[in-house]
C-alpha cells in the first residue's frame, strides 16, 4: 500500500524557526547578532525596530511551542495522559507496553508517505540525513505494502508504533471482515495482506516476499487507535466529478468497522493538501466534516511540506491519537470488582435504610395504637 506521489520537502518554503529562510536585507545583521548573544534565551529584548523584534520574537516562541510540543511525544508513556474517569489512575488500567496507532485508507492515500513524514519531524534533531523508512508506492503498478510493517516514533522509541498497512480493497465486505479482525485479534509485524479478489500472479509475488518474514516471530499488539489517510487531492476531484463511487468507499470504511471503539472514530489525516490551494484544502476538509460525521479539529491537513506548520500538525495528530488511545485501554477486572462491590455494598445500604424508615413508621404505629387503645381504656373506666 503505501502511500502515494512524491511529497518533496523542497516544494513548500521552510519555518520562520528554520535557519534557511530567507529574511530581509535589512534584517539579517540584527537577527545574526541578537541571536549571537542572546542565545537560546527565552527573555523578551528590546529593538528599535518593532517590525525586527516582532520577527524575531515570533521565530522564538515558534521554536519554543515546536520544542515543548516534540518533547511531550519524546517523554510519552502509555499511561500517562490516562483522564483519570471516576477517580481511576493509570495503574488502574491494563498499560499496553507500546501504544500501537493503525493507518488505514485507499490506494494513494499517501500511508507509507506520511509515515516519512512523520519520523523526518523527529529526524531533524536526531539524525537529519536519515534515510526514509517506508517505501512509498509513488502511483506505481506494485500491490504497494503488502505486509504489515511496525514503525517506531520516534525511531527506536518504546513507547509508540505505527502499524503501515495495504491499501484497502474495493469491495466493502472485504474490508470491513479485515479491519474488524485487525481490531479484535490484533496485528503483528510481517503478516502478509492479501485480499479475496487478489488474482493469482499477485498471491504468488506475495507468498514469495512472504519467506524473508516467514521466521520472525512478532508479538501480535492491539490496536489502540485508528488513523485514517486520505488524499485530499482525490477527494477534491471526486467532489468535482461526482465520483459517488469513491465518495460512498470513503463513508461506509470509515463508519462501520471501528464500531468496537463505540463512538470514538478515527482520527482523519488529509495528505497530498501542497498540491490544492489553501481554499481547496479548507473546501476538502469541510466535505470531510459532512461526509464522516466528525468534528474539524479530528481532521488533520499533513502535506509533504518540510515547514513548521507541518510539522505541528503532525505532532498535533500524534496527541490527539494517544490522548484517544489511552480512553480505549481496558480497566483492570480487580478494579472493575472492586467497584462492582462498592456498588453492591451501596445498594444494601440504601436497602437497608429504606427498611429503617419501615420500621421507624411501623414503631411509631403501633406505639400510636397502644397510646389510643389506653386512652380508650381510660376514658371507658372514667
Amino acid at each position: 500500500m503505501g502511500g502515494g506521489g512524491d511529497l518533496s520537502p523542497s516544494s513548500c518554503p521552510s519555518s520562520p524557526s528554520s535557519s534557511s529562510e530567507y529574511l530581509p536585507h535589512e534584517f539579517t545583521d540584527y537577527v545574526a547578532t541578537s541571536l549571537a548573544i542572546e542565545g537560546d534565551s527565552d527573555e523578551s529584548f528590546v529593538c528599535d525596530d518593532p517590525v525586527v523584534e516582532a520577527f524575531v520574537h515570533g521565530s522564538r516562541l515558534q521554536d519554543r511551542s515546536l520544542r515543548e510540543a516534540k518533547q511531550l511525544i519524546r517523554s510519552y508513556k502509555p499511561g500517562d495522559l490516562v483522564e483519570g474517569v471516576c477517580g481511576t489512575k493509570a495503574g488502574d488500567y491494563v498499560l499496553p507496553d507500546i501504544t500501537t496507532l493503525l493507518l488505514v485508507g485507499p490506494r494513494d492515500a499517501g500511508k507509507s508517505t506520511l509515515v516519512n513524514r512523520i519520523t523526518r519531524v523527529f529526524d531533524k534533531d536526531d539524525d537529519p540525513n536519515a534515510p526514509d523508512r517506508a517505501q512509498a508506492s509513488c502511483n506505481s503498478k506494485s500491490t504497494g505494502t503488502s505486509f504489515l510493517r511496525e514503525y517506531r516514533v520516534p525511531r527506536n522509541s518504546n513507547s509508540i508504533c505505527i502499524y503501515d498497512t495495504r491499501s484497502l480493497s474495493n469491495n466493502h465486505e472485504i474490508n470491513f471482515k479485515t479491519l474488524r479482525r485487525w481490531m479484535t485479534k490484533g496485528l503483528s509485524h510481517g503478516d502478509m495482506v492479501m485480499w479475496d479478489n487478489d488474482n493469482y500472479s499477485e498471491v504468488q509475488n506475495i507468498k514469495s516476499m512472504g519467506r524473508q518474514y516467514s521466521f520472525l516471530r512478532c508479538k501480535t499488539r492491539k490496536v489502540n487507535f485508528v488513523i485514517f489517510v486520505i488524499n485530499g487531492a482525490t477527494v477534491l476531484e471526486s467532489i468535482e466529478n461526482s465520483n459517488k463511487n469513491y465518495i460512498d468507499m470513503l463513508h461506509e470504511t470509515f463508519m462501520y468497522p471501528f464500531l468496537s471503539f463505540g463512538d470514538d472514530k478515527p482520527a482523519v489525516v488529509v495528505t497530498h493538501g501542497d498540491r490544492l490551494s489553501l481554499q481547496q484544502r479548507l473546501h476538502v476538509r469541510n466535505e470531510l466534516v459532512e461526509l464522516l460525521g466528525i468534528p474539524l479539529q479530528q481532521i488533520f491537513d499533513i502535506s509533504g511540506c518540510d515547514d513548521y506548520k507541518t510539522d505541528l500538525s503532525v505532532l498535533d495528530m500524534l496527541r490527539y491519537c494517544i490522548q484517544h488511545a489511552e480512553q480505549n485501554f481496558p480497566i483492570k477486572t480487580d478494579y472493575l470488582l472492586e467497584m462492582h462491590g462498592r456498588e453492591t455494598l451501596w445498594k444494601m445500604a440504601v436497602r437497608l435504610m429504606s427498611f429503617d424508615g419501615v420500621i421507624e413508621a411501623s414503631i411509631i404505629f403501633l406505639c400510636t395504637v397502644i397510646l389510643l387503645l389506653r386512652v380508650s381504656d381510660k376514658l371507658l373506666q372514667w
